[in-house]
């Protein structure tokens, strides 16, 4: 009985997945995406007498401006009408999008397609029946690029091009300005991570040498962090348990999604190859913005953010090689001469050009 209804409930669903509180609707069906196990942290073993240190750094920045675009399509029986009442509609999103604040130049109509359209009409003879394609219209798309500095804006800017039957929002890019400035600072960041994971060998009585670096740079935009997923949980229904609950025989075959249940040959007479349907309701499914995890990162500039933002991170691994006390005192010492020889020899040079 037990196993029956185990059996019965993995067939309709029945995912049970163990949660904290304020996990989201995303686990539902993601269980994978909760991870219970131990946490991994990466140890920086020594390679011989070398030692690499690394500095993850992650950066959140607000757009300083957006870019939403339109998609708007006509269809009419000839080309002159189509293109009158399509310029019609973008006259009347312009007006709209001017009154909300957003400057005639921050508007950009881009021409796609204007193809003819065609139908099929039936010709019926004395021994045969014919569909023949014809002509009826012509149809133009146009895409309509809008850009805004506010993200409030974007609620206005849509109902502006309700008004003119316009409703498909392709997507919002986002822009940023001065990206260099933030990869200076992600750098400053980093070093300092270097410099604070460096402290603990000097109080082991080791040292470190600058042997070699390497960096990289990367920018996430939104647009590539979205995910979909369906928030339902389906479940069987109390008269298939109850239908079930009786039989000896827990050997259950399923063929396929949305196909068929049958049970097997061993089950009683009155539930002998007896096949039942497996339909499932329609689920509404949504996007939501999934950033990239902060886990990873030794820092985070401006984690606290209530929007999505342009991520932007920076890695940089330092080889050091290992010396000790006596090693790098002679180091020094040998730094030290050479530094007074240099000396030495510029001063040289600084009296043979006063002669």
């Amino acid at each position: 009985m037990k196993t029956l209804l185990l059996i019965l409930a993995g067939i309709a669903g029945m995912n049970s997945v163990l949660m904290a509180q304020s996990a989201g609707s995303y686990l539902y069906n993601n269980p994978q995406s909760f991870n219970d196990e131990r946490a991994v942290i990466a140890l920086n073993n020594p390679s011989g007498n070398t030692v690499n240190l690394k500095a993850e750094v992650l950066m959140n920045v607000k757009a300083t401006s957006y870019t939403a675009i339109f998609a708007a399509t006509q269809s009419g029986p000839d080309a002159p009408a189509v293109d009158s009442i399509m310029a019609l509609r973008i006259q009347l999103v312009r007006y709209g999008l001017v009154q909300l604040g957003v400057p005639e130049k921050d508007i950009h109509i881009d021409a796609v397609s204007m193809v003819p359209t065609y139908t099929y009409k039936l010709e019926e003879k004395k021994y045969s029946r014919r569909a023949t394609e014809v002509p009826i219209g012509f149809e133009i798309k146009k895409n309509i690029h809008v850009l805004f500095r506010e993200q409030s804006q974007l609620d206005g800017i849509i109902s502006q091009m309700a008004l003119a039957d316009i409703y498909d929002l392709v997507k919002v890019e986002y822009n940023i300005d001065g990206a260099q400035t933030y990869l200076e600072e992600l750098r400053e960041a980093a070093l300092s991570v270097i410099e604070t994971k460096k402290k603990i060998y000097p109080a082991l009585g080791m040292h470190l040498e600058v042997a070699a670096l390497a960096d990289g740079f990367n920018i996430t935009y939104p647009m590539e962090r979205y995910k979909s997923f369906t928030a339902a949980h389906t479940g069987t229904t109390y008269s298939q348990l109850q239908a079930f609950a009786s039989l000896n025989s827990t050997s259950i075959s399923v063929n396929g999604s949305n196909n068929s249940v049958r049970l097997s040959s061993d089950a009683p007479r009155d539930y002998l190859q007896q096949q039942f349907i497996l339909q499932s309701a329609e689920k509404s499914k949504t996007i939501f913005y999934d950033r990239v995890p902060y886990n990873q990162f030794d820092k985070v500039i401006h984690a606290d953010t209530e929007e999505p933002c342009i991520q932007l991170y920076y890695t940089l691994q330092v080889t050091f090689a290992l010396t000790t006390e006596e090693q790098h005192q002679a180091l020094l010492k040998a730094r030290k001469q050479q530094e007074e020889a240099q000396a030495l020899a510029a001063g040289k040079r600084q009296r043979r050009a006063r002669r």
